[in-house]
């Protein structure tokens, strides 16, 4: 049975941490690399970048990647970290921490993971968020997140998993009348959730989906749906389009091969084409949301920034996913407080590995 860890035991594993970073030849600017050139390792080159770290290089397992460019920098195949010699290297390949960290100790390199050396160094950050959750079930999920960030051990999210995502808490089912928006809707997978868990009552659903085969799949799903339950045929409407802070027209592409993971940027070379972005408060044009659901692939701040005005106007409830990034469960919690003061929390993890952990928020 795996235990977790208390907060003052987390804390004092992220002072392990710190301490190792800082024992490092260069602590102020240390030459960094980083292994996984995935979504997780775009944005870590960004923030790494940002924060002044000499970021030298970059490693993958994947033979194919060597010799190519990632947000920049070179990519090598491990074999060569040695000739490099960065003085830290970061391991953004979340699927594959324990047996990445293995190989590189054998190699003689100082490792840790992404995750593990950014919620070190914001250890304060997510201590706040557990001050802030409403029930001790969300205390223990986050407990139990930041522990697998800090250790790699996927063990802890496997003792705080559950199903029923987006919909796990009473007050985020069997409401009447709600107008539901789903952010990152898919083939409709939630949409059909959304309906059964309310029982076919509802006024509106707006599904959000920017790719054109899971948009294809969505409306055959939501066709079928409203033969199925007797819908108003209005009551559903699709759109192909994401969710931001405002108007664009993005890149869409997913760097994982899968459907579920298309993910909206600037960079050329995305493989499914352009879409188009709108906001949410743009969208609705003052009307009412009751319950918006995100899972955006990163987006979710800027879904947040682009919906400020519905949010703090009608003060929905809110689930929304805040796994992509480490620094999500802080950003976003504090985000949404500082739109709504009155807003309660709930986080819940809904995933075996360290994935789909949703932020639940509500105003009485």
């Amino acid at each position: 049975m795996t235990i977790i860890p208390s907060l003052d035991q987390l804390a004092h594993t992220s002072a392990d941490i710190r301490a190792f970073a800082l024992s490092l030849p260069n602590p102020q600017r240390p030459r960094t690399a980083i292994y996984g050139t995935g979504f997780l390792g775009a944005w870590a080159c960004s923030w790494l970048k940002d924060n002044g770290f000499d970021l030298v290089a970059c490693f993958d397992g994947n033979p194919d990647r060597a010799g190519s460019r990632f947000q920049g920098l070179p990519v090598h195949a491990p074999e060569v970290i040695g000739e490099i010699g960065p003085e830290l290297t970061l391991i953004t390949a979340r699927h594959a921490i324990g047996p990445v960290k293995a190989r590189l100790e054998t190699l003689g390199v100082a490792s840790l993971s992404f995750d593990a050396f950014y919620a070190a160094l914001h250890f304060e950050a997510f201590a706040a968020v557990h001050e802030l959750l409403d029930d001790t079930r969300s205390r223990d999920v986050l407990r139990a997140v930041l522990a697998a960030m800090l250790t790699g051990e996927k063990s802890y999210c496997e003792a705080v998993f559950e199903k029923d995502q987006y919909f796990c808490l009473p007050r985020f089912c069997g409401v009447e009348k709600e107008v539901f928006i789903d952010a990152g809707a898919y083939v409709g997978d939630s949409v059909e959730r959304f309906i059964w868990t309310h029982y076919g009552v509802f006024a509106r659903i707006h599904a959000f989906e920017p790719g054109a085969r899971q948009h294809r799949a969505l409306k055959t799903r939501t066709d079928r749906l409203v033969e199925e339950w007797a819908l108003d045929p209005e009551a559903i409407v699709i759109n192909r389009s994401g969710l931001g802070a405002g108007e664009a027209q993005m890149a869409s592409a997913s760097q994982s091969g899968q459907l579920q993971s298309l993910a909206l940027g600037t960079a050329a070379g995305a493989d499914v084409g352009a879409v188009s972005v709108t906001s949410l408060d743009r969208y609705l044009d003052g009307a009412p949301a009751t319950f918006i659901k995100a899972d955006v692939e990163g987006m979710e701040m800027a879904l947040l920034k682009g919906a400020a005005q519905t949010i703090a106007r009608y003060r929905p409830k809110l689930a929304i996913c805040v796994y992509h990034y480490p620094s999500d469960i802080p950003q976003i919690s504090s985000y949404l407080k500082s739109l709504v003061p009155d807003y309660r929390f709930a986080l819940r993890h809904h995933s075996p590995q360290l994935m789909e952990t949703v932020l639940y928020a509500w105003a009485e």
